[in-house]
């Protein structure tokens, strides 16, 4: 498979390419621009979360953990002082440790994350969250949720064109587990995905101009090869 570093360049340079013909459009900022890339080049890493020891791994974790804290932080502010930063402790430990090890034991890598589905599922998900509840308008989000799934594809890709190696003709065990529709193995969280994903899709509302502006770039691009 691709280490991560290879990841983090591939998902930032694919991402960077679709951010650029997202801006041509006139729809986003620069400052979305900037979200947009840094979202799709996040989501070149996440089908690693399945993988027990990765940093990604640990990374989110921790830092669900501090918002936990927070939110007990923001729900008990009247809480005596010594019981409040117990409590706000034990919150971070919960999710830091124990919610994770529960994940852990639950996820095989190169699993459910390492499927279509889960690209789909991120990238639906991503743009519901931003649409309801960033409160962002509809064509941002679904750019947003385009990114995700194009930085999740691009990782899945690359762990495949690893599985191959070039040099002794010969294709690796690992082959095919990346790129896979869904994880029939893992049935269970493919459901979870299928179901989140399909959720997504009924309640967002389409684009309003994103579509036509990217269909419109299509035509010019079409007409300048045909005069060239």
């Amino acid at each position: 498979m691709a280490n991560f570093n290879t990841h983090l360049v591939g998902g930032a340079a694919a991402s960077g390419v679709l951010t650029s013909t997202l801006l041509m459009t006139g729809l986003f900022t620069p400052g979305q621009g900037m979200a947009l890339w840094v979202a799709g080049t996040i989501a070149g890493l996440a089908p690693d979360l399945d993988a027990d020891t990765t940093a990604i791994l640990k990374g989110m974790f921790s830092a669900l953990g501090v918002i936990a804290s927070f939110a007990v932080l923001f729900t008990f502010p009247n809480l005596p002082l010594l019981y409040l930063w117990g409590a706000m402790l034990a919150a971070f430990l919960t999710i830091r440790i124990g919610v994770l090890e529960i994940f852990a034991y639950l996820t095989e890598h190169r699993g459910s994350f390492h499927s279509l589905l889960a690209a789909v599922c991120f990238g639906l998900g991503s743009a519901f969250l931003c649409w309801r509840f960033i409160e962002q308008g509809i064509d941002f989000a679904w750019a947003l949720g385009g990114m995700v799934f194009a930085g999740y594809l691009v990782h899945l890709i690359l762990d495949e064109c690893y599985a191959v190696n070039l040099s002794d003709m010969e294709i690796k065990r690992s082959f095919g587990t990346a790129l896979k529709p869904v994880s029939i193995q893992n049935w269970w969280a493919s459901g979870i995905f299928l179901a989140i994903a399909v959720y997504c899709a009924v309640e967002l509302p389409l684009p309003h101009k994103l579509h036509h502006e990217v269909a419109k770039m299509t035509n010019l691009d079409q007409a300048w090869f045909a005069r060239s």
